[in-house]
């Protein structure tokens, strides 16, 4: 079928005449006379591609290039519809909308993605032998990924005595604290270094078995710097 006389057959399908397509037509800023839309459905004339789109929104098309050519776009909004008549497929969209203001049926809107700034240490905190943490040796890192609310900065791990659980380059999340309860891990500073470790009991303990635990002694420097929170 040719453009022309599907544009007569979406009209008459809808019982319009052409005035009456002509009048709404005109309610939209276009000035088209009955003649006009009659030279379109004959083949002389060809509507512009404005008044194609206006032709469509008028006789409720969604797939032009199905409606005007038999072609489906390919969608499956417009496949599921295929087979069913105007009626039909007016009926089908009303269920939809009936749907889609149903909220059992539909899916609850996405959080937008919250921001986080955070410090991210350059010098990375050892998990084998121990390494300075230096205050101001950091840079300011924004990012939309999950991160523990309570997160004050960001350490990269160095060496493999945390592992299984904590690997080599990887970034840990730290909340600042002074005190640990015992069993708990975090980042701690012994006599100018800076240990991620597990602590138990006066001891500074690996989780992998190759690493001895580092007693920490009366006299030796010693603080908690924080709590790990989680990895990224």
């Amino acid at each position: 079928m040719k453009i022309h006389e599907r544009l007569k057959e979406l009209r008459s399908e809808l019982k319009l005449t052409q005035p009456e397509v002509s009048q709404a037509l005109s309610a939209k800023g276009f000035a088209i006379k009955p003649y006009t839309i009659s030279s379109w459905e004959s083949g002389r004339r060809k509507p512009s591609i404005e008044e194609y789109i206006a032709l469509c929104d008028l006789y409720g098309v969604t797939d032009i290039r199905l409606a005007l050519t038999g072609k489906s776009s390919g969608s499956m909004s417009d496949t599921l519809l295929t087979g069913l008549n105007r009626n039909g497929k007016e009926h089908a969209r009303r269920y939809v909308n009936l749907l889609k203001e149903n909220p059992l049926f539909t899916e609850p809107e996405k959080e937008p993605a919250v921001l986080r700034t955070f410090r991210l240490y350059d010098v990375a905190v050892s998990a084998g032998t121990g390494m300075y943490l230096d205050d101001s040796d950091y840079e300011e890192i924004t990012s939309e990924d999950l991160i523990p609310e309570e997160t004050d900065y960001a350490v990269r791990v160095r060496g493999d005595s945390m592992e299984p659980k904590y690997y080599d380059d990887q970034i840990l999340f730290i909340k600042e604290q002074k005190t640990l309860e015992d069993g708990e891990i975090g980042i701690f500073h012994l006599n100018g270094d800076a240990y991620l470790k597990k602590l138990t009991t006066g001891t500074l303990v690996s989780l992998n078995p190759k690493y001895k635990p580092i007693k920490i002694r009366e006299h030796d420097e010693f603080r908690v710097m924080g709590k790990v929170l989680g990895t990224y």
